[in-house]
């Protein structure tokens, strides 16, 4: 199966953060936004959404271990996900 992978980048750290691996783009989205609209989230993309951008970085073939790695292309933007109401959290901890 192939797994895309993804990161997010903390533009106040200059930093992307550990790459992790989901089926698609709409998945790690739905996961990105859940965790931005966190109600009791002290984590900074919940408090800093402005600083904070979710990047593919490639993909992973886990039936034969190929990865394919291509330029960081932005997915969505924390500020642009941000809603008024929180989410169960699903993005996993570092």
């Amino acid at each position: 199966m192939i797994q895309i992978i993804v990161s997010v980048k903390d533009s106040a750290a200059q930093a992307f953060g550990r790459p992790i691996f989901v089926p698609s783009t709409a998945v790690a989205v739905r996961s990105f936004r859940d965790e931005i609209n966190r109600k009791d989230s002290t984590e900074d993309m919940a408090k800093h959404p402005e600083d904070f951008e979710l990047y593919e970085l490639g993909s992973f073939d886990d039936s034969n271990g190929a990865i394919v790695v291509i330029e960081p292309r932005l997915v969505a933007r924390a500020k642009d996900l941000k809603e008024s109401s929180g989410a169960a959290p699903l993005w996993p901890s570092a």
